[in-house]
């Protein structure tokens, strides 16, 4: 009892129609000492059971004979209307089954007025409050308790004697359903068809541990209704429900953490491939480099002072034109290769050309398009949206992959996919069409959940579409698909569009001339051939001195050597870019401004964080000699002399 209530007095309800025995339980209760009482009594029926059910006294005295009604007939209907008052019957004759019917009636104790004491009637109001307070606690512990199982997440259910009495909320939603009454009656049997077949031998197993009294704990796959497949991990334990011993198996969804170290695991593969896509562009790069250059030296230099006549020069001629087109071809790819190696770089939102992405991503899938189908490409005028390119190019690449994959092989002249970009009012609208194989109907709605996966046999996590949902998602934007079984599919991304202010056409300016100055330029690269390269590209125009360490750099620059333009590799051995740059800010800080880094792709942390903090120039190998004359006139134009 509360200390509020202690301080009052106790609220008694008298339902008795004799006034000569209303007297006798009055003063029967004056003779209570321990607790003052305050005795409300009525004499009808009708009065009585509203002042019952309105709940304001803390117990009821009820006699048994009440004219057309007994006591017990009131006290059903108080107990129907929900009033849970604790009620002791009076009597006037000692009968044992009105006594039993009394209890059973919901009374908690039967007195004979003939016997009523204060002694008596003080003893049965203690004993009758005491036990109220009790049931009262114990149904508020109950309510609480079945709250908290309610508001849970996990599922839970009971089951007794093979069949499942109980089951909270959350089972609904696992499963599929509208409401517990449809589970609730079940045989195992019947709950054995939720489970995935090939997961049915493993729940024997937890039950045999849970009854060894061992915790354990499975992971299985349940199927949802109407379709899908819900990754969760089970556990059983024996327990006593409603004075039975039952199993209790709780059963929790992973899907989530599932789809959290799904695209953990992706984000980890992701930088790993973006580490290794950046060091296989960096080896390319560097010979490539110097074979680019030395192509268009053979091809400008020496080319057309060669003693060759007739067809003998115009097939070294065509033979030059193709190695320069499969050189292009080499340098586009590793280009593409950023598409990856930036992945960990780019943080937040830049204005993304949406064709240019998705003519990376076409490269990258080109190997599964062409055995497949014929690529149509229908792009509009220019297309600017906010993203962040390596991930929009993920999400186009697998759209593409996607669509290659869902279209039968050794059919090209049959199928196609059609790459479309549109704008709508302020909206940029990319969608992928194919002619492939379509979705399921029943699988329409649900094609972007984790793990649903189409393909026949499986083969893929079911994540590419769920994970392009959540990119598409960050950048604001929506995806739709439309599909019709046996004749494709289309998926739409749908962003938000830059505005940009059309520009007026400007007339085409004059080549650069050459500077009236000769300049000093220090090229330091471990690349020999590389520092060759650059010689030959430059020297008509400039000084060149060409290193392979970048010690000797240095030593040369402590020594007092001072130059216009050094041209530095990012990446060296011993020492690496990086590190001469933070000597020269140290012993010659007004040559650091005069760096220029060469790089055939930044693909460590450090080498992406050096070149986002420093503001040096950087250019990107390979370059042709003409490319890095221009650039070197550009950066000596605006650099005073050394």
């Amino acid at each position: 009892m509360t200390p509020e209530a202690s301080q009052r007095p106790i609220r008694v309800l008298l339902i008795e129609d004799d006034e000569d025995d209303y007297v006798l339980v009055r003063d029967a209760l004056r003779g209570v000492r321990s607790e003052p009482v305050e005795l409300d009594w009525r004499d009808d029926t009708d009065t009585a059971l509203e002042a019952l059910c309105e709940g304001r006294h803390d117990m009821c005295l009820l006699d048994y004979h009440l004219g057309s009604q007994t006591g017990i007939e009131l006290l059903k209907q108080a107990r129907e209307r929900g009033c849970h008052v604790p009620v002791i019957l009076l009597t006037g004759v000692a009968d044992a089954e009105i006594d039993r019917r009394a209890l059973e009636g919901g009374a908690a104790d039967f007195l004979v007025k003939a016997q009523l004491t204060p002694m008596v009637l003080t003893r049965a109001v203690r004993y009758t409050l005491q036990q109220a307070r009790m049931v009262e606690a114990l149904r508020r512990s109950q309510e609480s308790f079945r709250e908290l199982i309610e508001r849970l997440p996990d599922a839970i259910s009971v089951w007794h004697e093979e069949r499942l009495i109980y089951a909270n909320p959350a089972i609904v939603a696992l499963l599929g359903g509208t409401s517990t009454e449809e589970f609730v009656g079940m045989t195992s049997a019947q709950m054995m068809s939720f489970i995935h077949p090939e997961d049915r031998d493993i729940l024997p197993h937890v039950k045999l541990e849970g009854h060894q009294g061992a915790r354990s704990v499975r992971e299985l796959r349940f199927l949802r209704h109407p379709g899908g497949i819900v990754p969760v991990e089970v556990a059983h334990f024996i327990v006593v429900f409603d004075g039975h011993p039952c199993s209790m198996w709780i059963v929790r969804d992973l899907t989530e953490r599932r789809q959290m170290q799904a695209r953990l695991m992706l984000s980890d593969r992701m930088a790993s491939l973006g580490t290794l896509a950046g060091g296989i562009g960096h080896e390319i790069n560097n010979p490539l480099a110097y074979v680019m250059a030395n192509l268009s030296h053979l091809e400008t230099e020496i080319f057309p002072s060669l003693p060759l006549e007739g067809d003998r020069r115009e097939e070294l001629r065509e033979l030059l034109a193709e190695t320069q087109q499969g050189v292009q071809r080499i340098r586009e790819i590793t280009q593409q290769l950023r598409l990856f190696s930036q992945v960990e770089r780019e943080a937040r939102n830049t204005q993304v050309d949406v064709h240019r992405v998705l003519e990376s991503a076409v490269r990258l899938a080109w190997n599964e398009i062409r055995h497949r189908a014929l690529l149509v490409r229908e792009y509009t005028d220019t297309l600017i949206v906010e993203a962040q390119e390596p991930r929009l190019g993920q999400v186009f690449l697998n759209l593409l992959v996607n669509a290659a994959r869902a279209t039968p092989e050794n059919a090209v002249d049959r199928h196609q996919i059609r790459v479309v970009t549109r704008r709508k009012d302020n909206l940029a609208i990319i969608e992928i069409h194919d002619t492939g194989v379509g979705i399921p109907p029943e699988l329409r709605d649900r094609i972007f959940e984790p793990f649903l996966t189409i393909r026949p046999g499986g083969g893929t996590t079911g994540l590419s579409l769920s994970i392009c949902l959540g990119i598409v998602t960050g950048f604001n934007g929506r995806m739709e698909v439309e599909s019709k079984l046996g004749q494709g599919s289309t998926f739409r991304v749908i962003l938000p569009a830059v505005v940009t202010e059309p520009t007026a056409a400007q007339p085409l300016a004059a080549p650069a001339p050459c500077p009236g100055r000769r300049g000093r330029i220090l090229s330091v690269d471990d690349e020999p051939m590389i520092g060759t390269a650059i010689s030959r590209s430059l020297r008509q125009e400039h000084d060149i001195t060409a290193l392979t360490s970048a010690r000797e750099a240095l030593t040369q620059l402590i020594r007092g050597e001072r130059y216009d333009l050094i041209l530095c590799d990012l990446m060296m051995p011993e020492m690496s870019g990086m590190d001469l740059f933070e000597e020269i800010a140290r012993v010659a800080p007004e040559q650091s401004s005069r760096v220029v880094f060469l790089t055939g792709g930044a693909f460590t942390p450090m080498a992406r964080d050096f070149l986002g903090r420093v503001k040096n120039r950087h250019m990107e190998k390979p370059f042709t000699p003409k490319e890095l004359r221009e650039f070197v006139r550009g950066v000596m134009t605006e650099s005073p002399a050394s």
